[in-house]
């Protein structure tokens, strides 16, 4: 998919593991669309990643990568790209292996990133190749690395758009046809599945046990869609959904939600007033230190997860909304390019 000609070039790199990289890149892609119409960016990803662009209709490089890849081969066929299509500017959300590819071929290079890790890591060691890093929470969650060292703009969280707020509760369960007056918890697993970080028996079981007038569970299950539908047969107080553009909509109908602890599934809860339980199964620890001072969540175990901590939850203060970037992604690479 070559470059049409005639504008300023941008291959933009999106992380295929999850739906959440690429989200977050159909957004800003948009918005930079809008600032530079001198601008012609072609997205790059793979595995779910390149199936969400592909279901939005959104045109992308499919590397044909699985989820999980190694970064040798990435690097390879990021290489290959660049150096086919020569950008002007080359962008990563968190594809660590595009960055040495481009300083290969002598590609300005931005990594997008909401977490800094251990030092000597990949990741990490790949950031001296970078030319600028956007981001994309607030400074002092993470460590600044040593390769990243005066080339980090901090921007704040950065909030999809959504059509959908808390006040539009009433209107949110009246579409989807759930009782205005229920108490309704949502699960938000985030690329997390049960085979990754199984919670489905005691959630279940908490939620049976917990003593509320009405209640209903809206449980977005995405790849573990098919399995729970059979565990939860015959319940006409739990409604299941594979995949849902209107995430928003799912959001504000909530009282509260179980997360598996995905740190941007949070932050969304968060920007929309949403409270939320996140279980910690220790799958990935920079999720969990990503959302630690995030007032609208309460992290637990697995083992906490009870009837009596879904009812203490949704007794708490409804919290205030998270206030999102306070510098857009989009503006910044429009600087750049």
């Amino acid at each position: 998919m070559m470059f049409a000609g005639g504008r300023k070039k941008v291959l933009f790199f999106s992380r295929g593991r999850g739906r959440g990289h690429a989200v977050v890149d159909i957004e800003v892609g948009r918005e930079l669309g809008e600032l530079r119409d001198d601008v012609e960016i072609r997205f790059v990803s793979y595995g779910t990643g390149a199936r969400t662009f592909a279901e939005r209709g959104i045109a992308a490089i499919d590397l044909g990568l699985p989820d999980a890849n190694g970064i040798a081969v990435t690097t390879v066929l990021a290489g290959r790209l660049i150096g086919r299509l020569q950008p002007d500017l080359v962008v990563a959300h968190e594809e660590f292996a595009a960055l040495p590819a481009a300083k290969i071929f002598g590609a300005k290079s931005v990594m997008i990133t909401d977490f800094f890790g251990e030092p000597g890591k990949f990741s990490m060691e790949s950031l001296w190749f970078a030319d600028r890093v956007l981001f994309i929470d607030r400074k002092g969650v993470f460590a600044e690395p040593d390769s990243a060292a005066g080339k980090v703009q901090y921007l704040g969280p950065q909030v999809r758009k959504f059509e959908y707020a808390r006040r539009d509760r009433p209107r949110a369960r009246h579409e989807l046809g759930i009782d205005a007056d229920a108490a309704v918890i949502g699960v938000f697993p985030g690329s997390w599945t049960e085979a990754m970080a199984p919670i489905a028996d005691r959630l279940l079981a908490a939620f049976d046990g917990a003593k509320l007038r009405a209640k209903h569970l809206l449980w977005l299950a995405g790849q573990d869609a098919g399995l729970i539908r059979r565990r939860v047969k015959g319940r006409n107080n739990v409604t299941v959904i594979d995949v849902d553009w209107r995430i928003d909509r799912l959001m504000v109908a909530c009282d509260m939600a179980i997360t598996k602890s995905t740190r941007t599934t949070v932050r969304e809860l968060a920007s929309l007033g949403i409270r939320t339980l996140s279980v910690d199964s220790g799958v990935n620890p920079v999720d969990t230190e990503s959302i630690a001072a995030l007032r609208s969540n309460r992290t637990i175990g697995v083992e906490q997860l009870t009837a009596r901590a879904i009812e203490r939850r949704l007794r708490e203060p409804k919290p205030a909304p998270l206030r999102s970037r306070s510098k857009s992604c989009a503006a910044e690479l429009a600087k750049l390019v």
